[in-house]
Formats: structure tokens, C-alpha cells, sequence
């Protein structure tokens, strides 16, 4: 058997049998040959080929040329006298290497590798370019060895590039340094490759170096390329030039610190970089590294966010902790704080609107801006602002760079905060933002919390997310991490690999491979001498000596505790009670916190700090920037050691310590949640009840309401135990009884709301106090009216009120009785009842001359007149509230009012006067970015451009607030702008889709919704207008059923029903329904119009087709008076039939081409094609359209 090995990486190399092949006739036949056995895969065509190696010469010369070329390389290959496997297969019209002869193919060698992803292996073989200084004479083949030549280079260079990266994230930067080097050799201008000869030369110590690798870097792109180095380099080397490169690496020479290497989360780290990678094109991604405590976490994170920072990711790092549970949007308060305070002008983020929203969390702001505006202050719509304010920060920072945003344990995150990163999140993934969320929790915290498990398994559903689970270091993983621990030449003097082995070997029994175990340990081992740093290396090295002395004794440390334990042993009673004091005092352990909390004096704590800070018991936080004028804060190397120091604590010393933290903080701003946390565990109770619900209502105020609910359970729980205290004053345990009341109220948990107020009534019939027995009954209704929903056990309540208030003249009480009874006989479909509470309540607040309540009952009384179709009242009592609200400033409710008022000038005939406020008052909703004012207003106003024929507006208006509702506050506002969708889609004919909408509500019907939209009405209109008039006559039997014959309708489209029951024979029904419908109308315009439409209908099935026109006339004139085209157009077609019916086909004529020319000019305001076409292909409107003579 003969074996070909080809190497063409590099110079052509060739041998046959282990012999040199050197008698090639020509360039052009050793050219065959590789052109050949890199496409051993197909035959060539002898023609392709020819003209592929002599393109100038004539054809029949080339194929010769060929022939000849042909014959002398199986002379080479041995092929002519051979019995073997040939190399060529060779026949008149083809050529082929024969990929099942005996050869080897560096080339091919190279890409299995690269595709069985072995780079290793591929960069092995990578000798030098494909064909190094080849040519044989041949454009055409040139051309193809160049495009060959380059797809090879590239890839070598890709695969150094991604070993490289490997390495790097390894630790073994000396291999790094190679590997760029051998990149660069490739390609001297590759920018890549210098940062990571740049990186690696850094991580190692060697800055000098790193700095001159820069320069050589700067000087061959501008002499080979002539450019200036990328941002990103010049961000690397400023990093290092500033001496804030993270080292991460052994030889950290400036201090007599362990320094722990990175190792064994390589897979870990490379997915977070995928991660980040898919991030910046597919939007935002969710990262949760969960695992152990202590168990690499952070460390995990901090390594990837040193890369993301060098990649150009914006990193905002937070931190939820312990202690800061009951502190509303502790991480978030944290991360913004700080990203803010290094914004120069943050008004460049984000509008005065929403940096008013942040002033919430972050209220420094208001001494930086003065001037912004008060936050938003409607329930409803105040806490969507706020979160609408760190989503629309986060937009704005991610559009600059990528942004990333890291939260340790997220485990001890408050519940607020919960709920605005989910809020936040989604808003991202649908705007496709290019943000990273990457959080860490503990695996036990997250099995113990069945709340967290939800949540996430929620967040992970809505989310493109990854999960991280780190476990221990593997036995091999711990001896890597000894080796690159010390110094690499340390086997040269003296030590050897078996000492090595033993020594990581022990450590791993002792630890189990767990990252802080392993830590402390080795810690341990340079306080007791076993590791010390060599003076003249600055390398780390082992006192065997002293480590086989001590492996006698068989010591074990086989926990955590022990290690600490042995830590308190060897440091000065002042150093244990500074570092129980910073367990106490967590995210307020400033310098100056610290010692009045010990009760030591300043130098004498002091000395006590610098011998903790050395050795690494403490460090000053990272991260964190102190402001001006106040200390560093400090922190242990892990929060495990905190809670193990805390633990191990007397109680009794806690206990001091915390009334100490306590007394010091009270004399700071510091937020009540931290001082009741203290107060709490001081045993201080009058002040944990205090400190409690100062934090609740701080909570609530903030919207944190499941926050709010622990601290004002706290203090209720306290009481109830151990009694009230007479430092809590009754106005307090008022607050605390109503501030949870409302607290369950708003989490849906009425059962609990339910016993919170039945306690505050009788404590309060206890004491004698009617005010805040009033007060309870009507919290109690509430909880009766919206969770419970017991409407007459509500009324029943609130009767109660009103009989205390009356009985004790409490006027307030009175007022506020008679608004939440107005409101209950709403919800009991009581209108008289309703309208009898609301005057009442707007009387005594005329009297109590209480702006705010009366402007709240005028609202409601203006709700209930709508309601009973008293236009006219509820738009006098709309348009006082909206002064009133005016009058005091609130201007967000007054342009609710005025929305409401624009909606109701629609059911009086006023199109162009509702255009006019809602236009008003959606320019001030867009001016001040209040979302929910803008969707509402949008949803109003398209109904309002439909009477007034803007169809296009309609439909862009209503789909913007059919999306802008989806997930904006309560699924109630989303089926409003639904139900206005379906209205829109069925008037310009689109019937599918409308009925889709109508049956939608009928099947799941919304009973706010459903007060102003009459599906079944509206179902009857469109089959109507199809021309399916059994469906249409069902759907009016339900309609009518449904109806109180005593309220106009709220729909305009009576005159369809009246036609759908007289074709369905029920004459006399029909014009019963007439007859009640005339006498609701009174001098209502819009309606006069709709009841002269149902007239002529009547008129014209008796046959009466003089009466029906007249009807039909007056009907007219009151369409083109109010300027409502969709009206008119129907109207004016319905007359071109009586008139054609009468013989006047002059009138008919005319009628008919009137209507087309509206009906074509509605069509033209309808953007879309198929909307329009689908309009104007309607059976009503086409019938106009041919008897018209008028083409669209």
C-alpha cells in the first residue's frame, strides 16, 4: 500500500511513502493536484478545469495543456503502473480525487477538527497560510487559492481567537500571551488579538508591558490601516493606565492577601457571555445563577462583569440584602442611586415627568432639580408611573450601550421590588431592549420560599431566560486552583508534584471543593504560617515544613463555622465586637456607626478595624462610592460570614448592639423600616409599633403594598401580644388599623381586610370613639361592595355608618357615608338610590366647603346621571368637578373629569365640542406621559372621530388604545378600548372581526364595559347590515330583553332593531318599542335622530313612503347639523329609494350620488387597503356606489 500526505498549510509539501515528491514538470500540475484534492467531494469537467489552469489559451490547447498535466501527475502519484488504489479517477469527460485512496490532507485535518470542535488540535496543524507564496500562472486560479487562502486564514484566526478567550477565563494567561501572539504573527493588525495580548499581559502584572503591547498596537493600525484604535481598546488600556483592572490572578504583589484564581466555571462563564452576546440582538435576556452560600456565585458574576464592562456594557450592580426585606426596592434604590449619581445630566434620561415619578425612591433628586413637578398621585395609576419611570430609565441607558443589570442575592429581595422587575422586564422584551438581567440567589433560600418559586416560574415563562446552578469545585478543579495559586517555577526549588497533590488532596477532604471553605482555609493557612509570600518572587508559596507537621495532627476543618471560630480565636476581643456590630448594623456599618455602636473609643476601634480590614475579615464595600463627607461602609468577605458571626453572638449582646444601632440611626435619615428592624430586635416595643407603621405607610406611599403589609403586621402582631402601649396614641392605632385594612384591601386578600376593620369598630365602640367607628363601616362596606360582593350586606354597613355619623353629628363622616353609599347602590344597580347618596354627599360637601370630597362626589353623581341618561345633568356636574380639580391644582383629575365630560358631549349631538376637550386633554395626558390618560383619551376620541366620519383616525387611534391597554393597569381597561375596537371595526363594515369582538364580551361578558356598549345591540346591527336577518332578529330579542325600557340606549343603531322585529313579524312589538323609545327622547338631538330613523322605518313597511321621506328628511337635517357623515350617508341612500319607489328619479339621482360622494370620502380616510376595499365592497354601500354613476 503506497500513502499520500499533502501539506499545504504553509509551503507545499508533498510525500509519497515517506519520500519527498519534487518532480512536478510545473506550478500548473502541483496546482491540479491541490485544486483537485481540496474538492475531492465532485468530478470536474475537463473543460472547467482547462479554462480554470489556461484561461488565455484556445480551447483545443487547453484541454491538450490538460491532458499532458493530467498524464505527468499520475506519473508523480504513481498511478499509471500502479495496481493500487489510484489517486486520480480519471475518464474523457472528468477528473476526480479519489477520496478512498490511502492520503492524509492537512486541510481536511484542519476543518474536522474545527468542526468536531477540537481548536486545539486545527491550530496545531496550522503551519501558515494555505500556500504561502504559490502561483502557477492563472488568474482564475489565483483568484480561487485567494478566496481559498482567506476562508482558512479566518478560521485559524477565529479558532486562536476562541482558544485564547479559553484561556484567558481560565487563568492560564500565559498560554493567553501565546495564542495572541501566534495571532497577530497571522495578522499584525488585528485589534482583537492586541486586547487580549494587552489583557493577558495585565492579569499576569506585567503593566509596563501591557502599556508598550498599546503602543506597538496604535502604531501598526496607523501606519497599516490608518486609524486610531477602537473605543474599546482605548477603554482596556485606560482601565489599566488607572490601575482598575481587576486582578484576579496570583501574583496581586501589593498585598498580603489570598487572592483566589478562577477557576472551574469556564462553561458557566462562556454561557453568560452567549447570554450577553443574544442579548444585544434579540432584546432583553434573564440570567439566574443560583447555587449553596459561599459557594462562587459572586465571584462567578464579578469575573463576567469585568468583561462586559472592557465589551462596553453599562453595568448597574445592586445588592438585595437581609435586613433590607422590608425596605421598598432596596436593590433598585441602591443600583439607581448610584448610576444616577455618575449621570451629569440625568435630565438627558429621562423627561421631568418621570424623573418627578423617581422621586419617590430616590428623593435627592428633588434637591438636584427643584423644579420637577409632584409625582402622580391616583391610585390607579400612580404606581404603573413609577414603574414606568425605571423601565423608561433602564430604555434609556440600554440605547447608549448595552445595558447590564446585575442583582446579588436576589433571594432577600422586597416584594415591591418583585413586582417592578417583572413589570419592567416585560415592558424590555417587548421593546426588544438590549438589557441583561443577571441575578444570583441561594438555592436553600429559594427552596424554603414558595413565593420566590412563583415568581420566578412566572418571570422564566415571560422571559427569554438561562439558569446557572454552581456546584462544589471537583477534586481536579482544586488541585488547578493550588498550582495557579503559586508560583509556576516553584517545582524548581524544591517542592514537589506529590506535595502538591497531597496538599490539594487535603484541602479538597476538607472542604469538599466548596469555594468559601476553601477561602477561609487558605486564609487560615498564611495566618498560621503554613502559606506566606516570598519576598524576592512575590509569589505565593508553601512552609512544607510546617504543612506535613500539621497534616500529623489530622487536623479537620470541616465547616465553616469551625473556620471562623478559629478566625475570633486569633483576633482582639475590640475586633470581635467590631464585627459583631457590623452584622448588626449591615448596609449602615459606616466607621462612625460602628463604634458608638461597640461602645469603644474611636482609636481603639480604630486599630480594631485596621486588624480586621488586614486580615480580610472586613473590606470597605465594593462598588460603592461614599458621598461626600461621610464614611466608607463596611462589609464581611461573604454575607455567609455574616450571618455565622450574628449567630454565634450572645443574644443579649445582640440585643444591646441593636438598641445602640438603633439610638445611633435614629439621629440619621435613615428609612423607618431600618429602625424598626432594630427596635425590633432591642425588644423596644412602643417603638417597633411606631418604627412599624412609619415604614408601612412609607411603603404604601410607595406602592409596595406586600412590604407595607409585613411592617404593619408587625406592629399590629406586637400589640395584639403584648398589649397597646400608651405611647401609641389613638390617631396611631387609627392609622395602623386602616393602613392594613387597605393594605389587604389592594393584595385581594378580603377575608383578612374583613377582621382588620371588624377589630378597628370595636376597639373604636370600646373606647367611645363614633368618628373611627365611622370611619371602620365604611372601610368594612368597601371590603362588602368590591371582595366579598355582598351588595345589600354593603348598603346594610354603610346604613350604620350613617347612623353613627348622624347620632354624632360628624359631618365628615356623614359625607364620606353618603358618597360610599352612592357608590354601593352603582354596583346594586340602584340609580335612584345612587342619585339620592351622591346629592346628599355633594351637599354636605358643599357645606363641609371640602373642595377635594366634593370635587370625588360630583365625579360620582356625574357617573350615576350618565348612567340614567341624564346627559345633560352629567355634564354640569362633570364639567364642576374638572373646575374644582382645577382650582386646587390636581390637574391629572381634572383631565380625567374633562375626558368624561368630552364622552358624554357625544350622546348630547356635540361631536366637534368633545373633539375639542378630549384633543385638550390627550395633549396634556402626552405632555405629562401619563399612559392610562392616553389610552383612555384615545379609545374616547376614535369613538368620537367615527361620528364625525375619521374613519382612518378612528382606527388608529383605537388600535393604540386597545395596545397600549394590554397589561396597562386593570384588565377592565383593556376590555373598554376592546369593546370601542369592535364599534370601530363593524361601522366600516369589517364584520368578521367585529363579531368576533361582540361575541367575545357576550360569552364573557364585563358589566363596566357592558353599561355603555350593547353587544347584542350590536350584533343585531351587524347581521343587519349582512343582510342575515334571522340572526339579526335573535340578537334584537336579546337586545330588547336585556334593555330597561325606562333609560335610552346607549347605542345608535335603534332603527335596526325596529327593522329586524318587522321583517321578523312582529309588527306590533316594534311599534311598541317606537312609542317608548319617543317618549325617552325628549330634545336630545342625537337621539331625535335615531328615533326620526325608527319612524321612517315604521312608516315605510306600512307603505307610507311620504312619511317615511319626511321622517327621513328631519332626520337629515339633523345629521348634516351635527356634521355626523356616517349618519348622513344612510339616511340619503334610504331616501334615493323612496324617491325611486315614488317615480322621482331626479330626487333619487341626486340622493344617491350625495350619499356616494360620502361614502367614497369616508373610504378615503381609511389607510389601509383591505379596510378601505372591504368598506366600499359592503352590499349597502356598493348599492350606492352603481346607482349613483359615481365609481370609486
Amino acid at each position: 500500500m503506497k500513502h499520500l500526505s499533502l501539506a499545504l498549510l504553509g509551503t507545499f509539501h508533498a510525500t509519497l511513502n515517506n519520500k519527498t515528491l519534487s518532480n512536478f514538470r510545473s506550478s500548473k500540475v502541483q496546482g491540479l493536484l491541490v485544486y483537485l484534492a481540496l474538492h475531492h467531494d465532485e468530478p470536474h469537467s475537463r473543460d472547467i478545469l482547462a479554462t480554470l489552469f489556461w484561461p488565455d489559451d484556445p480551447e483545443s490547447i487547453a484541454r491538450q495543456n490538460l491532458r499532458q498535466s493530467l498524464y505527468q501527475l499520475r506519473k508523480v502519484l504513481g498511478d499509471i503502473d500502479s495496481t493500487n488504489e489510484p489517486y486520480l479517477l480519471v475518464t474523457r469527460s472528468s477528473v476526480q480525487f479519489n477520496a478512498d485512496s490511502d492520503y492524509s490532507l492537512d486541510v481536511k485535518d484542519f476543518l474536522s477538527y474545527l468542526e468536531n470542535d477540537q481548536p486545539e488540535s486545527a491550530v496545531t496543524l496550522y503551519r501558515g497560510d494555505l500556500l504561502s507564496g504559490f502561483t502557477c500562472d492563472s488568474s482564475p486560479f489565483d483568484e480561487w487559492l485567494r478566496q481559498e487562502r482567506e476562508r482558512l486564514h479566518r478560521l485559524a484566526l477565529d479558532a486562536l481567537f476562541a482558544l485564547t478567550v479559553n484561556s484567558l477565563e481560565h487563568g492560564d494567561y500565559q498560554k493567553a500571551q501565546r495564542l495572541a501572539r501566534r495571532q497577530l504573527t497571522l495578522e499584525p493588525w488585528r485589534e482583537e488579538a492586541h486586547q487580549q495580548l494587552i489583557r493577558a499581559l495585565a492579569l499576569c502584572g506585567e503593566r509596563s508591558a501591557a502599556l508598550a503591547q498599546y503602543e506597538t498596537c496604535r502604531t501598526i493600525l496607523t501606519e497599516e490601516l490608518g486609524i486610531e484604535p477602537s473605543a474599546k481598546t482605548e477603554i482596556l488600556i485606560a482601565r489599566i493606565r488607572d490601575q482598575q483592572l481587576v486582578q484576579l490572578t496570583q501574583n496581586k504583589k501589593l498585598y498580603h492577601h489570598v487572592n483566589i484564581p478562577f477557576v472551574g466555571r469556564y462553561a458557566e462563564y462562556a454561557e453568560l457571555v452567549k447570554v450577553y452576546q443574544r442579548m444585544t440582538s434579540e432584546g432583553v435576556q434573564l440570567v439566574i445563577v443560583s447555587g449553596k452560600a459561599g459557594i462562587g456565585k459572586s465571584r462567578l458574576t464579578q469575573q463576567f462583569l469585568e468583561w462586559a464592562v472592557i465589551e462596553g456594557a453599562d453595568v448597574l450592580h445592586g445588592r438585595a440584602f437581609e435586613t433590607g426585606a422590608g425596605l421598598s426596592y432596596q436593590p433598585f434604590t441602591n443600583l439607581l442611586r448610584q448610576r444616577i449619581e455618575r449621570e451629569n445630566a440625568p435630565e438627558d434620561l429621562l423627561s421631568d415627568l418621570w424623573l418627578s415619578q423617581l422621586t419617590r425612591i430616590l428623593p435627592e433628586l428633588r434637591d438636584r432639580y427643584p423644579d420637577l413637578p409632584e409625582p402622580i398621585q391616583e391610585e390607579n395609576t400612580a404606581r404603573q408611573h413609577l414603574f414606568e419611570a425605571i423601565t423608561r430609565l433602564g430604555q434609556s441607558l440600554a440605547e447608549r450601550a448595552p445595558l447590564l443589570l446585575y442583582i446579588d442575592d436576589w433571594h432577600w429581595a422586597d416584594t415591591a421590588s418583585l413586582d417592578v422587575m417583572q413589570y419592567a422586564t416585560q415592558r424590555w422584551s417587548d421593546e426588544k431592549t438590549p438589557i441583561l438581567v443577571l441575578l444570583t440567589l441561594r438555592e436553600e433560600a429559594l427552596a424554603e420560599s414558595a413565593d420566590l418559586q412563583n415568581w420566578l416560574t412566572r418571570f422564566k415563562r415571560d422571559i427569554p431566560s438561562q439558569s446557572l446552578r454552581l456546584s462544589e469545585l471537583s477534586q481536579i478543579e482544586t488541585e488547578q486552583m493550588i498550582q495557579m495559586l503559586l508560583d509556576p517555577e516553584v517545582e524548581n526549588i524544591g517542592t514537589s508534584q506529590s506535595s502538591l497533590s497531597q496538599l490539594s488532596n487535603r484541602l479538597f477532604a476538607e472542604t469538599d471543593g466548596q469555594p468559601l471553605f476553601l477561602t477561609e482555609t487558605l486564609k487560615a493557612m498564611v495566618e498560621e504560617g503554613l502559606l506566606y509570600l516570598d519576598s524576592t518572587s512575590k509569589f505565593w508559596q508553601v512552609d512544607w515544613s510546617r504543612v506535613h507537621k500539621q497534616q500529623e495532627k489530622a487536623d479537620v476543618l470541616p465547616t465553616v463555622q469551625q473556620i471562623i471560630q478559629g478566625w475570633l480565636e486569633r483576633i482582639t476581643p475590640s475586633a470581635v465586637d467590631l464585627l459583631v456590630a457590623v452584622s448588626v448594623l449591615a448596609e449602615q456599618a459606616s466607621f462612625d456607626n460602628i463604634y458608638r455602636v461597640v461602645g469603644l473609643e474611636e482609636t481603639v476601634a480604630l486599630t480594631a478595624l485596621d486588624e480586621l480590614l488586614s486580615k480580610q475579615l472586613l473590606s470597605e464595600a465594593d462598588g460603592i462610592s461614599p458621598s461626600i463627607g461621610h464614611d466608607p461602609l463596611y462589609r464581611f468577605s461573604h454575607q455567609k460570614v455574616r450571618e455565622v458571626i450574628y449567630t454565634e453572638a450572645r443574644r443579649v449582646r445582640r440585643r444591646i448592639f441593636h438598641r445602640r444601632a438603633f439610638e445611633t440611626l435614629q439621629e440619621s435619615n435613615v428609612p423607618a423600616a431600618e429602625l424598626a428592624h432594630h427596635a425590633l430586635h432591642a425588644g423596644l416595643v412602643a417603638e417597633t409599633i411606631r418604627y412599624s407603621l412609619v415604614a408601612g405607610n412609607e411603603a404604601m406611599a410607595l406602592f409596595a403594598v406586600r412590604v407595607a403589609i409585613s411592617h404593619f403586621e408587625t406592629a399590629f402582631q406586637i400589640a395584639e401580644h403584648k398589649g397597646w402601649s400608651e405611647e401609641i396614641s389613638g390617631s396611631d392605632r387609627q392609622a395602623l388599623y386602616t393602613g392594613l385594612g387597605r393594605a389587604y384591601e389592594l393584595v385581594e386578600n378580603w377575608q383578612r381586610a374583613q377582621e382588620i376593620y371588624q377589630s378597628m369598630i370595636a376597639y373604636a365602640q370600646t373606647i367611645d370613639a363614633p368618628a373611627m367607628e365611622c370611619l371602620g363601616l365604611n372601610h368594612l362596606a368597601t371590603v362588602y361592595l368590591h371582595g366579598i360582593v355582598d351588595f345589600p350586606q354593603a348598603l346594610a354597613i354603610l346604613e350604620q355608618a350613617r347612623s353613627v355619623a348622624e347620632q354624632n353629628d360628624d359631618r365628615r363622616g356623614l359625607a364620606e357615608t353618603e358618597w360610599n353609599l352612592s357608590l354601593a347602590a352603582i354596583h346594586e344597580e340602584k340609580p335612584r338610590l345612587a342619585l339620592h347618596h351622591g346629592e346628599q354627599a355633594v351637599t354636605l360637601a358643599r357645606e363641609l366647603e371640602h373642595p377635594q370630597l366634593l370635587a370625588g362626589s360630583l365625579t360620582t353623581l356625574s357617573q350615576v346621571y350618565f348612567l340614567q341618561r341624564q346627559f345633560e345633568k352629567a355634564e354640569a356636574y362633570a364639567y364642576e368637578s374638572k373646575q374644582l380639580y382645577v382650582a386646587s391644582g390636581n390637574l391629572l383629575l381634572a383631565a380625567n373629569s374633562q375626558r368624561g365630560l368630552g364622552f358624554i358631549k357625544l350622546f348630547l349631538g356635540r361631536p366637534l365640542e368633545s373633539l375639542a376637550l378630549l384633543q385638550e386633554t390627550s395633549a396634556f395626558s402626552q405632555k405629562i406621559e401619563n399612559l392610562w390618560g392616553q389610552a383612555d383619551s384615545a379609545w374616547i376620541l376614535a369613538r368620537t372621530h367615527l361620528e364625525l366620519g375619521n374613519y382612518g383616525e378612528a382606527i388608529s387611534l383605537c388600535r393604540q388604545a386597545v395596545e397600549q391597554t394590554d397589561g396597562l393597569g386593570p384588565p377592565l381597561f383593556h376590555r373598554i378600548a376592546y369593546s370601542a375596537w369592535g364599534v370601530v371595526q363593524r361601522t366600516i363594515m369589517n364584520w368578521d372581526v367585529a363579531e368576533k369582538i361582540f361575541l367575545e364580551f357576550i360569552v364573557k361578558p364585563s358589566e363596566e364595559a357592558v353599561r355603555w356598549t350593547d353587544f347584542a345591540s350590536e350584533l343585531c346591527t351587524l347581521h343587519a347590515q349582512r343582510g342575515d336577518w334571522n340572526k339579526a332578529h335573535n340578537y334584537a330579542k336579546q337586545a330588547i330583553s336585556n334593555r330597561d325600557d325606562h333609560l335610552l340606549p346607549f347605542t345608535f343603531t335603534r332603527y335596526y332593531e325596529i327593522e329586524v322585529l318587522l321583517r321578523g313579524g312582529e309588527v306590533d312589538l316594534a311599534r311598541s318599542e317606537v312609542e317608548q323609545f319617543t317618549k325617552l327622547v325628549s330634545d336630545n338631538k342625537r337621539y331625535q335622530l335615531i328615533l326620526y330613523r325608527c319612524q321612517a322605518v315604521l312608516e315605510q313597511w306600512s307603505g307610507d313612503a311620504n312619511r317615511a321621506i319626511f321622517h327621513l328628511q328631519d332626520a337629515l337635517k339633523l345629521a348634516r347639523d351635527m356634521q355626523l357623515p356616517g349618519e348622513e350617508w344612510p339616511i340619503l341612500g334610504e331616501l334615493g329609494k323612496l324617491y325611486t319607489e315614488l317615480g322621482n328619479e331626479s330626487h333619487a339621482t341626486q340622493a344617491y350620488r350625495n350619499a356616494s360622494a360620502i361614502t367614497v370620502r369616508l373610504a378615503e380616510t381609511i389607510d389601509d387597503n383591505d379596510l378601505r376595499s372591504g368598506f366600499l365592497a359592503a352590499d349597502s354601500v356598493r348599492s350606492i356606489l352603481d346607482k349613483s354613476n359615481i365609481t370609486s
